[in-house]
């Protein structure tokens, strides 16, 4: 795509969209902090791999629907439609979520770490991971990187959770909510991927309070 066009294009995505705006606040509501170091309590939380092998089953049994209606005969002598993504791994012996963007937003997730520190201010919602941190603003819109391409990206206070939310060009919609729990001791995040591939999905992780040392690597930022 040209230079000009592509710049339109992301011009365009960032302005407000009708129906679209995001309905996450500016500020957080009074004496809400999720503020400090969480480490994941993986008992407490539900387990990653064994959702990725209930979305395996999912993927395997669109494939065998695949697989039965290109075996149907074609009225005039048409051709099947080639098989999907899904199939064409299958068939070849690999992983069905090799090539899920649903299942590479979970993966990525995991991949962050067990550990979690929250910088809350009046502009800002920091997360990091002590390798990856990433930076919100409250109550802002922006293009992000998304799976597949870009996406408009808005976060911000619901309440008293705070919200992030990637709404992809190409591929599942994406929100993350962090809150603590009724008692104040622990933080809750919930990852819920909207149905594209597969169905919806939600991840929900719990984390106690920490106040070990992060493991440092060189910070990006994602």
């Amino acid at each position: 795509m040209p230079i000009c066009r592509r710049t339109l294009l992301l011009a365009f995505l960032a302005l407000p969209l009708p129906g679209c705006l995001s309905s996450y606040g500016p500020e957080a509501p009074a004496a809400v902090s999720l503020a400090g170091t969480w480490k994941l309590d993986r008992a407490a939380s539900d387990d990653p791999e064994r959702l990725l092998e209930r979305m395996r089953a999912q993927a395997r049994k669109i494939i065998e629907r695949q697989r039965a209606a290109y075996a149907l005969p074609r009225a005039g002598g048409a051709e099947a439609p080639p098989p999907g993504p899904m199939e064409s791994e299958a068939a070849s012996g690999r992983d069905p979520l090799r090539r899920s963007p649903m299942a590479h937003i979970i993966q990525e997730a995991v991949a962050r770490g067990d550990y979690l520190t929250i910088r809350q201010s009046a502009d800002s919602f920091v997360l990091d991971y002590g390798t990856t941190v990433r930076r919100f603003t409250p109550g802002a819109r922006s293009v992000v990187s998304a799976e597949g391409g870009v996406g408009d990206q808005s976060s911000g206070w619901k309440g008293r959770e705070y919200v992030i939310t990637v709404r992809a060009q190409v591929g599942p919609t994406v929100t993350e909510t962090y809150a603590l729990t009724s008692d104040h001791r622990h933080l809750i995040e919930r990852l819920s991927i909207g149905s594209a591939e597969l169905p919806a999905v939600t991840l929900m992780r719990q984390y106690a309070p920490s106040s070990e040392t992060l493991p440092r690597a060189p910070p990006t930022t994602d």
